[in-house]
């Protein structure tokens, strides 16, 4: 082999090594970055309140109460409480969603500063749905991958993407503040501490929760309404006081009226407490069918909250009522047309309570059986929304009240579509008129079948940027079968996944004071120093800081390879 040859294998062998060190050098940098940045241990938080930190208050807040359980679990001879934050995407996916990676960050953020109490876990619920089976409310409900489990032994709290932002109303798309520590917080505080709210279903008006067999019939609504983090309790209005951490109060199926003070020997005024209940900002939900009777004192307490049930009055003296409006459709999944399919609201405050659903879940069945339609209180005013094309939202109407203070709406949540007639029926007969024809009702489809309705207050919290809304909830559904043992554990319909929605939507766990939300400032680079000092950036600036990352290596790469090509030339 001549010199030329013998120079030239040299050279080949010493790029072919030169390559392998960097493509091993490439491969060892993107694993040192992945390990760092994937572990939140390296990242420019690039926000003027520190987005993803926690702040002392919430250290201080976390760091006590887990000493103070600590402390009573170590006298009943018990392990340290562990807490299990558990998101339902692969954490690229985490990453890659902005309102969900400020979550992600948050909670690796709090595993970070209590190591040996809190773990985040990742599990991906479409490719392993497994994996989250401990946390349905039965074999049938649905985990969505937007879903973030708060978990602590057998209690644990179902989220999602919204409940970590605040937003100007609950129609909103688009949130204008984070308010992650807080709401991690309540929810470890709630699963660690066990101090689930309270929801008392009354007992005194005929209810079918009043005895053991009546309660057998809906094993399955009870055990969603525990899995939606309440302790239920049983109550008689007229006997009992509400608890204190009661935080709703449900009527199923009354079959007698509630009582007022004016008749009613004992003085007391079941209406008087429940209009008491929700002026703390609570809720209170009612479920009635096509064969509930007449409720004078009840249904002119829900008429003030916008709820007006479908009956049929005598045309010459509209006190006495003859019969229930009751829906049935062509579309229907029994042939008598009484198993009706509810259509979604898409828009307003019943669009947003079934919004993930609807996203991840396609729409699925929802059903209400022998069900009585709903119409607005005629003291409310309908009002018209008009679809935005901007926004992407639809056009959509609620009711609306104001008088004396008081400034409350009513959204639909569920109609029955047009393929639907309300019949007036008695006693499970179809009235008929003078002529022998049924009497029907006067509008054809679209029948309220079940109904929203939200009280707004404003307190003023965290910064002083604005008020934020604390409100009451009234919800009215037209349909006993829909929670059903037969509905709710088919696996078939979408009932429970919508009972959980609203029933986390309008529930009021004990919230934590002191910690503030952080308004959600435009991300930004350039140096701008605020009045305390601190340092924010503009979306400028984060693009300059992009592509400047991004060129550079580039660059030096290129240029260093150039000179390495020229020297080499030169010197062969």
């Amino acid at each position: 082999m001549n010199f030329g040859n013998r120079q030239k294998l040299r050279h080949g062998s010493a790029s072919a090594a030169i390559i392998l060190l960097v493509l091993a050098g490439v491969i060892l940098l993107n694993a040192a970055a992945t390990a760092l940045f994937g572990g939140k241990l390296w990242f420019l938080d690039m926000t003027s309140e520190g987005m993803y930190r926690l702040t002392d208050a919430t250290k201080s807040m976390l760091g006590s109460s887990f000493d103070e359980v600590n402390a009573d679990r170590a006298q009943q001879g018990q392990e340290p409480v562990k807490v299990d934050i558990i998101f339902c995407a692969d954490p690229d996916m985490l990453r890659a969603n902005e309102q969900m990676r400020y979550i992600y960050y948050t909670a690796l953020d709090l595993q970070d500063t209590f190591p040996d109490t809190v773990e985040v876990q990742t599990t991906n619920v479409w490719t392993n749905p497994s994996s989250v089976d401990a946390y349905r409310t039965n074999s049938y409900s649905s985990i969505y991958q937007s879903n973030i489990i708060v978990a602590s032994g057998s209690e644990f709290r179902i989220t999602d993407i919204r409940t970590y932002y605040t937003y100007d109303s609950d129609e909103d798309a688009d949130p204008w503040a984070y308010n992650g520590e807080k709401k991690f917080v309540q929810f470890i505080m709630a699963v660690t501490r066990a101090e689930a709210p309270v929801c008392g279903i009354t007992v005194n008006h005929g209810e079918p929760f009043a005895t053991e067999e009546g309660r057998a019939q809906y094993t399955t609504f009870l055990e969603v309404l525990d899995n939606a983090g309440y302790d239920v309790v049983y109550l008689d209005l007229e006997k009992d006081e509400i608890p204190e951490d009661c935080r709703l109060i449900l009527t199923f199926d009354p079959q007698t009226d509630f009582a007022t003070a004016f008749g009613n020997e004992g003085g007391v005024s079941e209406i008087a407490k429940l209009d008491d209940f929700l002026e703390k900002a609570y809720s209170f939900m009612v479920f009635v069918d096509a064969d509930t009777p007449v409720l004078p004192h009840l249904e002119e307490f829900l008429e003030e909250w916008g709820i007006s049930f479908d009956r049929y009055a005598d045309p010459e003296d509209a006190d006495s009522i003859l019969g229930n409006y009751q829906i049935v459709s062509e579309s229907a999944l029994d042939s008598a047309g009484l198993a009706v399919l509810g259509e979604f609201e898409p828009e307003g405050l019943g669009g947003s309570l079934t919004e993930n659903l609807r996203e991840t879940g396609g729409s699925p069945n929802v059903v209400f059986g022998n069900a009585m339609s709903i119409s607005y209180s005629p003291s409310y005013q309908e009002t018209f929304v008009l679809a935005d094309a901007e926004s992407g939202t639809g056009a959509f109407s609620y009711g609306y009240y104001y008088r004396n203070n008081h400034s409350r709406s009513i959204f639909d949540v569920f109609r029955s579509g047009a393929q639907s007639q309300a019949y007036a029926v008695s006693g499970g007969e179809r009235l008929t008129g003078e002529d022998g024809s049924e009497i029907v009702a006067d509008t054809r489809g679209n029948y309220r079948l079940m109904t929203l309705t939200r009280e707004s207050r404003t307190i003023g919290e965290g910064q002083g940027y604005t008020n934020v809304n604390d409100a009451s909830y009234v919800c009215a559904v037209g349909s006993t079968e829909f929670a059903s043992n037969a509905i709710l554990g088919s696996g078939s319909y979408g009932n429970t996944d919508v009972l959980l929605s609203t029933l986390r939507s309008i529930g009021r766990e004990v919230v934590p004071v002191g910690l503030e939300f952080k308004p959600l400032y435009e991300p930004a680079m350039t140096a701008s120093s605020s009045s305390t000092g601190e340092v924010y950036y503009t979306a400028a600036g984060n693009t300059a800081w992009t592509v400047t990352l991004t060129v550079l290596p580039a660059v030096a790469f290129a240029i260093a390879g150039t000179v390495v090509l020229v020297r080499r030339k030169f010197n062969a």
